[in-house]
């Protein structure tokens, strides 16, 4: 009875400090005006069996642009421009545009370049000395949480799981913060050859081509 009794504690000592944490986090990201670094990146299953290995570069901007490009094993390219999330694969030749506010819906990844966003209140946050853990309040998000780990004030690490119960370990590396980044990086233009996928509830403007 004690043991249920102190685990009781604890749940309600964490709804206390949900708010603090979400605060917390928002002002280390809010001071994150811009970021970049290499990463390593390893997919496990359910089982904690390796599924997956691969490298690439995270790249964001305050407000609202994120650009995340995985080198190996295969290339593909993940570009938010504030209005459009843009997914392109070039294995199949293919771009897929989303509503970038439905899509943090469903990847909460894009909450860093968007600590102001009214998005947060779909998700819970809890800390733990330097990582933060990102949860999902509904269970139709396609990522079930996302912990970002820091060291002083610098973002290290990000883990994500997903509803298929894989989880993705990034450790970064080469690590910038606030560095001047273009804002080319930003800016999507289709390749010539590639099909469209547009995937946006609202239209948010022409393709440059």
């Amino acid at each position: 009875m004690k043991k249920y009794f102190l685990i009781g504690l604890c749940l309600l000592g964490l709804q206390a400090t949900a708010n603090e944490a979400a605060e917390s986090l928002k002002a280390r990201l809010n001071n994150l005006h811009s970021y970049q670094a290499e990463f390593s990146q390893r997919v496990t299953d359910g089982q904690g069996e390796t599924v997956q290995q691969g490298q690439g570069r995270l790249q964001l901007q305050q407000p609202n642009k994120l650009r995340w490009e995985l080198y190996a094993p295969d290339n593909n390219i993940l570009i938010a421009d504030g209005q459009t999330v843009w997914h392109l694969d070039p294995f199949v030749e293919q771009a897929i545009a989303i509503d970038q506010q439905s899509a943090v819906q469903n990847n909460p990844l894009i909450l860093l370049a968007e600590p102001d966003s009214h998005h947060w209140q779909d998700f819970e946050v809890s800390r733990l000395n330097g990582r933060y853990q990102i949860t999902a309040k509904s269970d139709s998000s396609q990522i079930a949480s996302l912990i970002l780990t820091f060291d002083a004030d610098k973002l290290v690490a990000l883990t994500m799981l997903d509803r298929q119960q894989q989880t993705s370990e990034l450790t970064f590396s080469q690590i910038q913060q606030n560095p001047d980044l273009s804002p080319a990086l930003f800016e999507f233009s289709l390749p010539q050859g590639y099909e469209l996928d547009d995937q946006r509830q609202v239209q948010t403007g022409s393709l440059n081509h």
